[in-house]
């Protein structure tokens, strides 16, 4: 018989119960956060049509698409000529934004206006695995679809930070910027529209590479040092000077700059002490459909955003006649997942107080099955998260591995009094 390995695909991983756990209760708290500003909660489907996924709005993720075969009756005859694409006509999806824009085509008249939408679930990217990175994750988004004003932007940033705030984090630090004013600097540098892509995805880089690991990479590209270093100058000029006094083109500065000005105030002042609110030249975000605004949240202390995104106003025009503005942002759901799993423990004793094992005789008779659960549903309509478990021979070991599962309260068959589990987990 031939043996099977247990091991998860490459890039994939499983998750145990008390995982999951922790997983379940992020979600609730960023859900209740993003609910409580009014967005709702829509589905997409995990599989999007090819030309869809392949489109240019998804920047390099475009390139690491999961690709799906074509059923076996519409697969061509395979030569010498057969191209990637004659095989495959779907794709899992690599993020959320671009299917949520197929969908609001689609579903436009029966949407409320503007569109305030919810999305949490996996998506996929065939990149080398490699810690912290995963094949398969999961994302949680709030967009906007349909408001112009910077209302949109204050939303977003608004509903995520009582998110992180809600999940444990503190002192954290919104860094804000604009494409437009990107894309101006880099023309008055003389970089043409084909070379900016490029220009900005190494520029993404100087929080890893730094200024002299940037350079390397501009010359390698065969970028003019006199044009870098004239880019590079007016990207420091900004990041010294208030972001009132930026000094923006002139098309810019009725709009973009009082915008991130204002956007910065409201920010502040809804969130209070505990906040920075941080004008930030050098941020690019990664994504290619990005048009205005975009932003990253920080926290103290780790060294990566937990969250990001910004306005895309050109996506949903592919799809309709018409130009209609949008904006999201993006929580970084695994990477605090990460840092809170380090504290499961706490976690659990801290926000889970409510689970209840009732330890039952291995030796129970049928008869008694009927107040067994007769107790558990006393319990649950206590409040508690009832769990059955028969009661080992080694109750102090049980308990202690029982309080390891977050298992804080016990009860014994025929004693039914809940004791608090004071065992010490190993």
């Amino acid at each position: 018989m031939k043996k099977f390995s247990s091991q998860p695909a490459r890039g994939m991983r499983d998750f145990l119960p008390s995982e999951v756990e922790l997983r379940d209760w992020m979600t609730s708290q960023i859900l209740e956060s993003y609910q409580s500003f009014g967005f709702q909660r829509i589905e997409t489907p995990s599989v999007e049509r090819l030309e869809l996924l392949t489109g240019g709005d998804g920047g390099e993720n475009s390139k690491m698409i999961f690709k799906i075969m074509k059923r076996r009756e519409k697969l061509p005859e395979l030569s010498a000529s057969t191209k990637e694409d004659d095989l495959a006509d779907l794709g899992l999806r690599f993020d959320l934004t671009v299917p949520l824009v197929r969908y609001y085509a689609q579903n436009r008249a029966q949407l409320p206006q503007p569109m305030k939408s919810i999305q949490m679930g996996p998506v996929w990217r065939a990149e080398r695995p490699q810690k912290g990175r995963f094949r398969q994750f999961l994302q949680c988004d709030i967009d906007i679809i349909g408001e112009a004003s910077i209302l949109a932007e204050a939303q977003l940033l608004l509903a995520a930070g009582k998110a992180l705030t809600r999940l444990g984090f503190d002192e954290l630090t919104f860094r804000i910027n604009d494409r437009r004013l990107l894309v101006a600097l880099a023309e008055e540098a003389g970089f043409s529209s084909e070379e900016q892509s490029s220009l900005f995805i190494i520029l993404d880089k100087l929080d890893k590479l730094g200024i002299d690991g940037i350079k390397k990479e501009f010359k390698e590209k065969g970028f003019p040092i006199n044009r870098v270093e004239q880019f590079l100058s007016s990207i420091e000029e900004s990041q010294q000077a208030p972001i009132e006094k930026v000094n923006a083109p002139d098309r810019l500065s009725e709009e973009v700059i009082p915008n991130l000005n204002l956007l910065q105030k409201v920010v502040k002042a809804q969130l209070g002490d505990q906040v920075q609110v941080v004008f930030d030249p050098t941020l690019v975000r990664g994504m290619g459909y990005y048009t205005g605004p975009i932003f990253e949240i920080e926290s103290s202390g780790l060294s990566s955003s937990i969250a990001g995104g910004g306005r895309y106003d050109e996506m949903v025009g592919k799809y309709l006649k018409e130009s209609v503005p949008a904006c999201g942002i993006s929580i970084g759901f695994e990477r605090i997942w990460t840092i809170l799993s380090e504290k499961s423990q706490q976690q659990k004793e801290h926000d889970l107080p409510n689970k209840l094992v009732l330890l039952y005789p291995s030796t129970i008779k049928s008869e008694d099955y009927l107040t067994l659960f007769e107790k558990v549903k006393e319990y649950q309509d206590q409040g508690y998260q009832v769990n059955l478990r028969s009661q080992r021979k080694n109750l102090s070991k049980q308990l202690k591995q029982l309080k390891e599962e977050g298992f804080l309260f016990f009860v014994r068959f025929k004693e039914w009094e809940i004791r608090k589990n004071e065992s010490t987990p190993h």
